[in-house]
């Protein structure tokens, strides 16, 4: 295995592809008594149109999120969930557009627990009974989110940014399409992505790496002959611009609530890795509406709102910077958002005060085995890479590179939603 220093800081990492193609590291605490595994695969919400071996699949939007939940389920009806409790450990999964992960962490059996873990994912178990019964359950779940106001900025925000990008729709997808849902699609879905080569396992904590890999490489249903699958996602087209600049909802709340985003075409910035260009984003979202920036000062001391929230999401060739706040003067905090936009000046004092800072928490994280292992899993599906040397990236940071990306870039596509109380 690579042996690797997480940011020179005395932090040892061990990278290795094995050979059925898993991508796997492993991070050693000694000290610690914890441990953290993920085990994901490169397939999400996203996925929804792909050809696996000259074949072409078209799946209802959710299927990736319905994957998740019946990759729990088991022919001799035992219940991971009641499995790990047992032991005092904990099991959890998330779906996101580009990724599923499964989580274990606890203090117990760590290797019984792993063994597990990689016995459930790769023995997928859905009949047509199974699919039917999760699909209540699931239904529950969307009515659920669409009631919350988040997740209805949230939705109506990707709608209005997104001409044909599947990101546009909600991760869990809609009820009529979890209706259309087939032991087939998972199947299809299952065998096309969650396969070794497609995947990657973190591991942190308190662990002995002999042991792990000795496990890995005994384990039988990792290992086991697969016929070799060529997956390809389908390439979309989407335009530049936003798709609807304004959009208006009343629901049960009694403060306005506001998402203003800015899509950003990563196509301006060639000269920029993926990893420069989303630092270098996130610096300047920070710097203008981050915890310690003069504009958040300025509108909780006007009274405009009591904190703001600052999201970079990245969909494909588009980045997106987003501000989420509730006001009681909507329109004035957007007019006043979009004026700190038009205006950007960030100076060298600016830049290496922000870097400090940065550096600072990087090195807070790396003793904490989740931060860690989320980071490394991070990069890997991100980047296919592990950035072991983020605080040197931090370093070379300069006003050259980001006086470049300021030039070149295009804040003119904005979209806000709104949500009012529905007795206005």
């Amino acid at each position: 295995m690579e042996k690797i220093d997480l940011d020179n800081l005395g932090q040892e990492a061990y990278y290795e592809k094995m050979k059925n193609g898993l991508q796997l590291c492993l991070i050693p605490y000694p000290d610690k008594n914890n441990y953290y595994v993920i085990l994901g695969t490169k397939y999400g919400s996203n996925d929804v149109k792909f050809k696996c071996n000259q074949e072409e699949y078209e799946t209802p939007y959710g299927t990736a999120h319905f994957l998740e939940h019946k990759i729990f389920a088991s022919e001799d009806n035992i219940d991971p969930f009641t499995y790990f409790a047992e032991s005092g450990v904990n099991v959890n999964a998330s779906t996101t557009y580009d990724n599923t992960r499964y989580y274990i962490w606890g203090v117990n059996d760590f290797y019984k627990n792993l063994n597990y873990m990689l016995d459930f994912l790769f023995t997928p178990y859905f009949t047509d009974e199974n699919v039917l019964k999760e699909k209540g359950i699931i239904k529950e779940e969307i009515m659920m989110y669409n009631d919350s106001p988040e997740w209805a900025l949230d939705d109506a925000m990707r709608k209005n940014l997104f001409y044909n990008l599947p990101v546009k729709e909600k991760i869990a997808g809609d009820v009529s399409d979890i209706m259309k849902i087939t032991k087939e699609d998972l199947y299809n879905a299952y065998n096309a992505f969650y396969n070794p080569s497609n995947m990657y396992l973190v591991i942190g904590g308190n662990i002995d790496i002999k042991e792990i890999e000795k496990l890995l490489k005994k384990h039988e249903k990792l290992n086991m002959k697969r016929e070799k699958v060529e997956a390809t996602r389908y390439t979309y087209q989407e335009p530049v611009e936003v798709k609807e600049e304004y959009k208006e909802l009343r629901m049960n709340i009694k403060i306005p609530k506001i998402r203003f985003s800015v899509k950003i075409d990563r196509k301006r910035h060639k000269d920029f890795s993926d990893i420069e260009l989303d630092m270098y984003l996130g610096i300047i979202i920070s710097f203008l509406f981050g915890p310690t920036s003069k504009f958040r000062e300025s509108v909780i001391l006007e009274g405009l709102t009591n904190g703001l929230y600052i999201e970079k999401n990245r969909f494909y060739d588009f980045s997106t910077l987003e501000i989420i706040a509730e006001s009681e003067q909507p329109d004035i905090l957007v007019e006043e958002i979009k004026e700190v936009l038009m205006n950007i000046q960030i100076t060298k004092k600016d830049l290496e005060r922000i870097k400090k800072v940065w550096i600072a928490s990087e090195i807070r994280m790396i003793d904490s085995v989740e931060t860690t292992v989320e980071n490394v899993y991070s990069d890997l599906v991100m980047y296919s890479n592990i950035y072991f040397n983020r605080i040197d990236i931090i370093k070379e940071m300069n006003m050259r590179k980001l006086n470049k990306i300021l030039k070149d870039l295009d804040l003119s596509n904005q979209s806000l939603v709104m949500i009012l109380p529905k007795d206005e």
